[in-house]
């Protein structure tokens, strides 16, 4: 099977080099994908767990068998490939993965995330819970796609959930409202608010809220991206020469791969905004903290302590590596090179995308364009997760679809 999957990306890549043959294949997803009816309206459903060698539906029974995070990484795929080529069946996921999301949300304007088989929400898993925390803010930036669609058969569903965005807006304008306090983690100064709530969320806020100001304007919006930015570049560490290079680290002390988008959400607010700061400081990132993760043959997590000489002692993990480690740079390097115009940053990118096709430890395709799988990941250099869940599928699809228009 591996060797049928190298042929098949090696023809397929050879194949494109002449022609438009697309590798952005969602059968996969589509397996994953599962419509309930609930209180009279269809929603779509993502499988979360899907196991290998036959690719059957696993459901955990603490959690469920789908979830607001999924779900939405479904809807923001399906809502940029509608924008690029409008299609009545990705017309009819939009709407199903949308009513899922709004059906979510809980009285306070937060989110619960997991639902079981029977359709019930599970109120009491400790990532399940409404409060301020990742798939509260993936809800977000998923509506704030559904509502920069251009189209009059969406206006009822975005009108409900603009309504449902401004409830969580609300929210989140009373998150890190004390500026000024700051915590330290072995000697690295991070803002007080964001020991908690971590940088890596507020990137997919900052995010959800810069396509949010795009379509509806308000100073409170613009506020509060100016506070969340301005709290990410204080996360900042290291320069060109001096490690880690200007990454942001993600949560305390802690640069992970996995959902670190501050780069990316700086380049989008930053632009939106005409704040120059913001874009100065997400290209550091991309320009000298991205090329040496290349380097270093991709990375997990990196933990750093600060000595009193101001250098810094790096702890450096390689694994497991996923492609949602992979997603958020590669999306940020692409909005690096469209506003750069610098053929550095794309070559970056694809440096990076190459990880999907075997530029990686293991040096193994972990997409498959056949059948539009993606394995869960890399657990060593010799050992490969050949599962394929929602996670991994949507974040393959994710950056090859951030690929296209950059395909000659």
């Amino acid at each position: 099977m591996i060797v049928r999957i190298l042929l098949a990306f090696s023809l397929l890549i050879l194949a494109s080099c002449g022609s438009r043959t697309d590798l952005v294949n969602t059968r996969h997803l589509e397996h994953l994908y599962e419509e309930k009816t609930l209180d009279g309206t269809t929603m779509g459903c993502i499988w979360i767990y899907c196991e290998a060698p036959d690719y059957h539906l696993v459901a955990d029974e603490d959690e469920g068998f789908t979830c607001v995070d999924d779900v939405a990484r479904a809807l923001v795929f399906y809502c940029r490939d509608y924008a690029a080529r409008p299609d009545p069946s990705t017309l009819r996921k939009i709407r199903s993965l949308a009513e899922f999301v709004l059906f979510m949300q809980a009285d306070n304007g937060y989110f619960y995330n997991f639902m079981f088989q029977n359709g019930d929400i599970n109120t009491t898993h400790q990532n399940s819970v409404p409060v301020p925390a990742f798939w509260a803010w993936r809800a977000l930036w998923a509506l704030s796609e559904l509502n920069l669609l251009e189209t009059a058969e969406l206006a009822e569903l975005q009108n409900r959930s603009r309504r449902a965005m401004e409830k969580l807006i609300k929210n989140a304008r009373s998150l890190c409202v004390n500026e000024s306090e700051y915590a330290e983690f072995e000697g690295v100064k991070v803002p007080a608010c964001l020991a908690e709530l971590g940088a890596d969320q507020a990137g997919v806020m900052l995010l959800a809220l810069s396509n949010h100001y795009r379509k509806y304007p308000s100073e409170l919006v613009k506020e509060l991206m100016l506070r969340l930015g301005t709290l990410l570049l204080e996360t900042q560490y290291g320069d060109a020469d001096t490690p880690p290079h200007f990454a942001f680290f993600s949560w305390r002390n802690y640069w992970h791969a996995w959902g670190n988008s501050q780069a990316y959400a700086l380049l989008r607010a930053g632009r939106l905004l005409d704040h120059p700061a913001f874009v100065e400081a997400a290209l550091n990132e991309v320009r000298h903290f991205y090329p040496y993760v290349l380097k270093e043959g991709f990375l997990h997590e990196m933990k750093a302590s600060q000595r009193e000489d101001g250098a810094f002692d790096l702890s450096i993990s390689k694994f497991p590596q996923i492609v949602y480690n992979i997603r958020p740079m590669t999306l940020a390097t692409l909005e690096a090179y469209d506003l750069s115009g610098e053929q550095a940053f794309l070559q970056t990118a694809l440096q990076m995308a190459d990880w999907l096709r075997g530029n990686n430890p293991a040096q193994l395709p972990i997409y498959d364009p056949l059948t539009g799988r993606c394995f869960d990941g890399i657990s060593s250099a010799s050992e490969v997760n050949r599962n394929s869940g929602a996670e991994s599928t949507i974040e393959a699809l994710l950056v090859l679809q951030a690929l296209r228009p950059y395909r000659k």
